[in-house]
């Protein structure tokens, strides 16, 4: 009886929706904020601005950000506390090789990270495009189209997966002026 009552616990929690909803919620924070659009630093900060998210000191969102020497740079904590898992988000816009680009960048925590790679390359139909091994941590490159434009994706994500992780999350794109 106490195996059965304990195999099932565990089963229960094994399955249990709680980290793949919440890969699930996290890759639609991603996608809704830095992907479907693509990156876009004056969209963005207007919808911080309206949902009254509290900034985040420049040194932190550097960090955050995949660009060497951004030319503007915000970030802003959107949740995080004991009730909710910590989530980030940081814009960014840089001259690259004479053209200007964008990134968006989000810093999740508590998320299943196999579940949330998995899905954002279905999702967008992603293409790999490198990978480096740190020490604690993988970085992968992805490429995709979204709506006619082109954008890089980066994903750090922990190098031993465990369910409920810390990863980052980064869209690239050649900005895009509207008229």
């Amino acid at each position: 009886m106490k195996r059965t009552l304990a195999a099932g616990l565990v089963i229960l929690f094994a399955a249990g929706p709680s980290f793949a909803d919440d890969a699930s919620s996290k890759l639609s924070f991603f996608y809704d904020s830095c992907v479907s659009s693509g990156p876009d630093f004056e969209r963005t900060a207007e919808r911080a601005k309206a949902d009254e998210w509290p900034s985040m000191a420049e040194d932190m969102a550097l960090t955050f950000t995949p660009m060497e020497n951004p030319e503007a740079l915000e970030g802003w904590i959107v949740s995080g506390g004991e009730a909710e898992s910590f989530q980030a988000l940081v814009v960014s816009r840089a001259d690259v090789g004479g053209k200007t680009v964008e990134g968006c960048t989000v810093a999740l925590g508590d998320v299943d990270a196999d579940v949330f790679e998995k899905a954002l390359v279905e999702k967008v139909n992603a293409v790999l495009a490198g990978e480096e091994q740190g020490q604690d941590r993988v970085y992968k490159r992805y490429t995709a189209t979204i709506n006619g434009r082109s954008e890089a994706i980066t994903l750090t994500l922990p190098l031993y997966a465990k369910g409920s992780d810390q990863i980052i999350a980064s869209a690239v794109a050649e900005q895009q002026i509207e008229h």
